[in-house]
């Protein structure tokens, strides 16, 4: 009741004297929504069911849909919102400033009839004040407009809340979508995250890198993606990485180099598929690699492969990772899963493997499960690797033959464009 004679006793003074003395505060006026337009980017949900839709703010919404733009535009806003009061007038001026020192200025609104108390006005959609500069990248968390009201045709203003999104800029056009590489959410936020205020693609390259040299890399959430949560994990692409938090090697390098295509850099043969080179070893092909750290106890195969003594078996159909897949567990092992070089957001994942999926880059191999790179093919196994690997089955178990000899054998790849 309080709130409705403050605003009759307001129109009465606006009809009889033509001006407000806007003395009080208009908790009675609510922003419903606010729209981005003009070239904003599509954005995907990690969760794969769909991408974000306009509007990009509710009131109703306990969260707020991201935005993204290219360098070089500016932010297209609209906003709706409504008046709850006895009488209002037929117009009001709406305007808002919002991050950067971008401001939407001020605009004469009309103030829609009722059959109630409550009216509803729109503020257009316009064009903000100046671009967002071009080829830099920009992140904001959040990029907030507080939004004003007048009852006096812009002379006096009063504050009535704000709208709160993520904002994205990426320094270029990104690179179309494929089968794998996709807009999602959280490849715009790591990578706008990372690169902001970049401009060079070494640059850009660099600082995305970082989020993964620390072995902790997060989603748009800032959960933790994970390298093996799971040692049998059957995820082997970028959505599945995001929509699940788990995956394999696959999804990491996919992840580092789409990530890097959304701000329009360009680089090709930069996929790489790594195995064993297959080489014959008693009689039997090279085929697997272990990963940093194995413990080689005493041999126990000397006799049967003199190359590759050590030997590990278990049985074929329970395999070496059962339930609840959180290690390897053999029936017999002179080799033993320790501690070694931890993946991202696990100090202990699957390391026992017959391939691998990094990326390269000007001439450098990234391994972003790991956060490591190598300046070449061969340093990986020096680096990386405990040992080599063959299997075969005899009756209802596997015979696994170890060597930690790395010239027993040599990695292959086989390099495409992502």
């Amino acid at each position: 009741m309080q709130k409705i004679f403050r605003c009759l006793l307001s129109v009465f003074v606006l009809l009889t004297l033509n001006t407000f003395a806007q003395d009080f505060t208009y908790s009675n006026i609510s922003i419903v929504s606010a729209t981005f337009s003009g070239g904003n980017l599509n954005i995907r949900k990690d969760d794969g069911t769909g991408s974000y839709t306009a509007p990009q703010w509710t009131a109703a919404g306990t969260t707020q849909s991201p935005v993204a733009y290219v360098s070089g535009l500016a932010p297209t806003v609209a906003g709706a919102f409504t008046i709850t009061c006895a009488s209002v007038p037929d117009s009001v001026f709406v305007r808002g400033s919002a991050s950067d020192g971008i401001n939407f200025i001020a605009k004469k609104v009309i103030v829609a009839a009722s059959a109630t108390t409550t009216h509803n006005f729109l503020y257009p959609a316009t064009v903000g004040s100046h671009i967002f500069t071009a080829s830099i990248v920009r992140f904001f968390k959040p990029f907030t407009i507080n939004w004003e009201v007048s009852f006096d045709n812009g002379t006096t203003w009063r504050a009535i809340g704000a709208t709160n999104n993520t904002l994205y800029v990426t320094r270029s056009t990104p690179q179309a979508e494929g089968t794998d590489y996709k807009w999602y959410h959280t490849v715009f936020d790591l990578s706008c995250r990372n690169a902001q205020y970049q401009s060079l693609d070494t640059a850009i390259i660099s600082h995305v890198w970082s989020e993964f040299v620390d072995h902790v890399v997060l989603n748009y959430n800032d959960d933790s993606l994970f390298y093996y949560k799971i040692m049998n994990s059957p995820n082997v692409t970028l959505g599945s990485l995001l929509k699940f938090r788990d995956a394999e090697c696959y999804t990491f390098a996919q992840l580092f180099l789409s990530s890097i295509k959304i701000q329009g850099v360009v680089r090709t043969n930069d996929y790489v598929y790594i195995t064993p080179i297959n080489n014959t070893v008693c009689g039997h092909t090279v085929n697997r690699f272990i990963v940093k750290d194995w413990s080689f106890g005493t041999p126990s195969a000397t006799a049967a492969c003199p190359a590759f003594p050590y030997k590990n078996t278990y049985v074929t159909s329970v395999g070496t990772m059962p339930p609840p897949y959180t290690a390897y567990v053999f029936t017999t092992s002179d080799v033993t899963d320790m501690v070694g070089i931890p993946g991202s957001c696990n100090v202990r994942p699957a390391s026992y493997f017959n391939n691998h999926q990094i990326a390269k880059l000007d001439g450098v191999y990234y391994d972003a499960c790991y956060g490591v790179t190598f300046p070449t093919l061969g340093a990986i196994k020096t680096a990386a690797f405990s040992g080599w690997n063959y299997r075969f089955t005899v009756g209802t178990n596997t015979e696994a033959y170890f060597s930690n000899d790395m010239s027993q054998s040599d990695l292959s790849e086989t390099i495409t464009t992502f």
